[in-house]
């Protein structure tokens, strides 16, 4: 069988010209664009390091190559979106292997043939073409439907309400792609035409398209291919020299940020260290930003997924996830340009490379962003959960914040008085602390002070402690743990804030203050395990109590029951005949991965029937309470809340469950707020089991016997 290859075989270069002396003005071209590819590389370079302190993202290369193959090489995320995934998928791979194929295909010529190996021959050429054929085409599908999502159906989240991002690179980006594709199929077509043999058919794209030049004279042939030769050459050529200077650039930036992507718990912040010396506090500048914030900002590729989920976004506040990143990064290349400049002036004249400082930035918060942006953003996470690139936005947001009320004291008024009351009385509401254990009076709940030797704190929380309707959900878990015989007990008045809404409002000082003196208390009475009710409270002693020594297992209260409901320690023997939908909190589920646990406790209330919401589990969609935001007016665009109580009352449901007090009381207004308080009310898990359990009922009666005889 006759030797070939894809594009350019060796009948190719045997057949149509002397291939030594253009092979050798071919290596010419392709050294000066590899060339111009790493000067690219190494002027970014400059750039990335230019500005930003220093921060370790090199530690345990296990992991992180394992999130790189996944992320990167897998593409996981990319296809949790299924257009827009299946296109990238077609172009991604589609072009890696046709890369890897002319890989062998000059490793062959160039390296094995001379050594007498030959390994592109018989049934594996066969294979091989039709694999190039396959991929080839993959990337020309994947290029029509980029563009058609592009420029024909324009999606919103490929812009910025209603106004489309697209530039011309995008569009020469992929014409550049599909242009070396195309040139490809021809070159191949053009070698079919003229060598003929019967075996070209395993390449079945040039194959077809070879029919296109029945009848033209074998000599025009070859002329065509000498100039589609080095046309398709000059195109590849020209992409590997395009790379560093364009979109293109995601290809290095983007599997580099997801090697670098934080290992930390998913949404634990970094604290601010040594408040006493600091001079300014969270981001202000782009030098209060690490190397791998800025880092971020260069990965970003603007497919626009971490807006087309975002809260703030979608209920019409300025706040963009997308938009937030490329604004730093507009800025960023301005100053890091300036700053490379002025470092190699100052080299050249003798004097230190650092002449120029970040002392010249622009504030972040507030001239390069806009104010509404940062104070929108409710901590959701869904950004960074489907940022396929791994860009981390929530702490550069949270930073700005610290910055503006540790540094300026600048912030909304509604957190002025939410501060102040956590301050004085160690809850958002300004309730008196002393009347923090109230609400267990009547249940016989002993305080650790009472009895330190129980298996579970259960930490309530301030809204369990001091809300009205906070203080429901506490009582019927309290109830729960008592009838299954779970040994508990809570801290009363030692208990304080757990300080979450405080640490993202920017207010990091109160935070610790909160945060030290919980652990000081909870390490008082040698704790080991909590439950929490509050998904807020929750995380934060999960996670970042851990860096002041808390270090404790912690538990929030559907894991406990549903754990409970499968261990038969707790029986639910009472229909509730209702249809609920089930409303997945940010805190419990984005941050923290629980979506079955009060999935699997409803769906063991007997009668109980369960309809999701079209955003829901990965996707669901924020009760706009979190990130502070609880504590804030909203007073640009719809409500949040009400948003997603109108998605609660599209499933035709008479009750949603919930499993966080602030997403209670969210859907409890929006319930209000669309009038549907006589059809619909919203539940917490525990007080759904608890009335399922039927408890409360056998009790009524024996209390009613004994009124007589008092």
């Amino acid at each position: 069988m006759e030797s070939g290859k894809f594009s350019v075989g060796n009948e190719g270069r045997e057949v149509f010209w002397n291939a030594e002396h253009f092979e050798a003005l071919l290596f010419v071209f392709a050294g000066l664009a590899v060339l111009i590819f790493a000067y690219g590389v190494y002027r970014r370079w400059r750039m990335w390091k230019a500005i930003g302190k220093p921060e370790i993202r090199w530690d345990n290369a296990g992991e992180r190559i394992k999130r790189l193959i996944l992320d990167g090489l897998f593409q996981v995320k990319t296809f949790r979106e299924r257009y827009p995934g299946i296109m990238h998928g077609l172009i991604f791979f589609g072009f890696f292997i046709l890369i890897f194929g002319a890989f062998f295909d000059a490793t062959e010529f160039h390296i094995a043939e001379p050594l007498g190996i030959e390994f592109l021959r018989g049934n594996i050429y066969l294979l091989f073409s039709v694999l190039m054929e396959i991929f080839g085409l993959f990337v020309l599908l994947g290029i029509i439907m980029a563009l058609w999502r592009r420029y024909i159906t324009k999606p919103d989240y490929l812009g910025y309400k209603g106004k489309s991002d697209n530039i011309p690179e995008d569009a020469i980006v992929l014409v550049l792609i599909g242009l070396i594709i195309i040139t490809g199929f021809i070159l191949e077509a053009l070698r079919i035409g003229v060598t003929k043999p019967s075996w070209e058919v395993w390449s079945f794209g040039g194959w077809i398209l070879a029919g296109a030049f029945a009848g033209v004279d074998h000599e025009q042939l070859k002329a065509w291919h000498k100039i589609t030769w080095w046309g398709h050459a000059f195109l590849s050529m020209g992409f590997i020299a395009y790379i560093p200077y364009s979109r293109l650039l995601h290809m290095i930036t983007t599997p580099a940020n997801q090697f670098f992507s934080s290992l930390k718990p998913t949404g634990e912040l970094q604290p601010i260290q040594d408040f006493e010396n600091a001079e300014t506090f969270g981001v202000g500048k782009l030098g209060d930003m690490t190397w791998k914030q800025i880092f971020d900002v260069d990965a970003c590729t603007k497919c626009g997924r971490c807006q087309d989920g975002c809260p703030a976004y979608l209920s019409g506040k300025p706040l963009s996830p997308k938009k937030f990143i490329q604004d730093i990064k507009t800025y960023w290349v301005q100053k890091s340009s300036e700053v490379v400049a002025a470092n190699k002036t100052a080299a050249g004249a003798g004097g230190t490379a650092e002449q120029k400082t970040a002392e010249e930035d622009k504030t972040l918060p507030g001239e390069v962003i806009d104010l509404h942006e940062i104070w929108a953003c409710t901590n959701c996470m869904y950004c960074m959960e489907h940022c396929p690139a791994l860009i981390e936005h929530v702490p550069k947001i949270v930073g700005m914040r610290q910055y503006k009320v540790l540094t300026e004291a600048d912030f909304p008024p509604e957190l002025q008085l939410t501060f102040r009351n956590m301050e004085n009385n160690s809850n958002p509401w300004g309730i008196g602390s002393h009347l923090r254990g109230d609400w267990a009076k009547e249940l016989g709940i002993k305080t650790l002070a009472e009895d330190p030797n129980v298996e579970y704190l259960y930490f309530v929380g301030c809204a369990g402690s001091f809300d009205d309707r906070g203080k429901k959900v506490a009582t019927a878990f309290a109830k729960i743990l008592q009838a299954a015989g779970v040994s508990f007990g809570i801290l009363g008045t030692e208990e304080s804030c757990c300080g979450d809404s405080a640490m993202r409002g920017g207010n990091e000082y109160l935070y610790q203050t909160l945060a030290q003196a919980n652990i000081e208390t909870m390490n008082g009475y040698n704790v080991k395990k909590i439950i929490a009710t509050c998904p807020h409270g929750y995380n934060i002693l999960k996670k970042e109590y851990r860096s002041f020594g808390g270090n404790y297992e912690v538990y929030h209260h559907t894991e406990i029951i549903a754990d409970l409901i499968a261990k038969g320690k707790i029986s639910l023997k009472k229909p509730v005949d209702k249809l609920f939908t089930y409303h997945d909190s940010c805190f419990l589920g984005r941050y923290n991965g629980i979506y079955d646990q009060p999935r699997n406790i409803l769906n063991a209330v007997p009668g109980l029937k369960l309809a999701e919401m079209e955003r829901n589990r990965e996707k669901s969609f924020c009760c706009g309470a979190g990130g502070a935001r609880m504590w804030m007016e909203e007073d640009i665009g719809d409500r949040i809340n009400n948003m997603r109580t109108d998605q609660a009352i599209a499933t035709g449901a008479t009750g949603v469950a919930l499993a966080c007090p602030f997403c209670l009381t969210m859907l409890s207004d929006g319930i209000k707020d669309r009038k549907k308080d006589e059809q619909m009310e919203a539940l917490d898990v525990a007080e759904i089991v608890w009335e399922a359990m039927g408890l409360e009922e056998k009790k009524a009666p024996a209390a009613a016997a004994e009124a007589p005889a008092a």
